[in-house]
């Protein structure tokens, strides 16, 4: 993508996305009824709701030449996600997931990404964007963690959008199963710290850094302009250091009933950065990415439908 196609985005999400399948019906054993068909994964999923809020969203992956692949293109593209840098790879396929869901609440997904076309991004894909100042790069450790030539591409990323002088936007995103053996813990602290805006959720802290409250958190990532540390239902907290003393924001989620919990990080996120973007204050954008998350968890798709947010209260950008 060459700079002057950049200029017509604001945000650059750059992961994996899957073919979701699970049960219409969640009442009986598992694959007993009919499959709904859903797209997920974190990076697509704030991309789309980012687009949803009236930012301009291009996302960067590789998908399979297959069903799955075109199911993904459609769905991002109907949500008005750009897909014009997509590679579509021959050689491997669309991961997939099952969302295996319970009655009553909760859901268990199961993966089949191993070997994906998203799983062969590497440094070399990253090397091919040139990015800009003022454009938001945002990724997460669910990449990070997909493979290893995966985690030379968020590398190379973050290399590529110091080079350029664009804004790394990272959430955590711990994700224990897809990290294995390997040092999730000083990996995702080391990209945190590269970053220029963080999103942790503060149980996942907790697990990876032995970090239990918000206060400590906020100690250990020293480096990031902006840290925004979840806590479920309970808040949301943000240190912006833009100014000579850091300002802390915190606000409360208004209660909510849930049906399923898989995507709202991801939504918060998307609802966050769309207000950062739009010059709203920390109380209006930790409010958006609340109400972009509590809309999801209302259904059971990562994303889903019909959800259009208020206007912005204002249009200038703090970029």
């Amino acid at each position: 993508m060459h700079d002057e196609e950049l200029m017509r985005f604001e945000v650059l999400c750059a992961g994996e996305a899957m073919v979701m399948l699970t049960d219409v019906d969640p009442t009986g054993p598992p694959l007993s009824s009919t499959l709904s068909v859903h797209v997920g994964g974190a990076e697509a999923n704030v991309a789309r709701h980012l687009s949803a809020q009236g930012v301009a969203t291009a996302w960067m992956s590789r998908v399979g030449d297959d069903p799955f692949g075109q199911r993904v293109m459609t769905v991002l593209e109907a949500d008005g996600v750009d897909t014009s840098i997509v590679a579509v790879d021959r050689a491997a396929p669309t991961g997939i997931y099952y969302k295996e869901r319970a009655a009553g609440g909760g859901a268990r997904s199961h993966y089949y990404r191993s070997g994906s076309a998203a799983s062969r991004l590497s440094a070399e894909d990253a090397r091919t964007v040139q990015l800009g100042p003022g454009l938001i790069v945002h990724t997460s450790g669910v990449l990070a963690a997909v493979s290893d030539t995966t985690a030379e591409f968020v590398d190379a990323l973050f290399v590529e959008a110091d080079r350029f002088g664009a804004t790394i936007s990272f959430d955590v995103n711990f994700r224990r199963q897809l990290w294995g053996d390997r040092d999730a813990a000083g990996a995702l602290l080391a990209l945190a710290q590269r970053a220029d805006i963080v999103l942790v959720g503060r149980d996942e802290a907790e697990a990876l850094w032995g970090v239990p409250s918000v206060d400590d958190i906020i100690g250990l990532l020293s480096e990031p302009t902006i840290v925004v540390v979840k806590d479920g239902d309970v808040s949301a907290v943000e240190v912006d250091r833009r100014a000579d003393e850091p300002r802390v924001t915190t606000v409360k989620p208004a209660p909510v009933d849930v049906v399923e919990l898989v995507g709202a990080g991801d939504a918060f996120a998307g609802g966050y950065l769309a207000g950062l973007l739009r010059g709203e204050d920390a109380p209006s954008r930790l409010n958006r990415g609340h109400r972009a998350a509590a809309w999801t968890i209302g259904g059971v798709d990562d994303v889903r439908p019909g959800h259009r947010p208020k206007p912005f209260a204002r249009q200038e950008s703090t970029k």
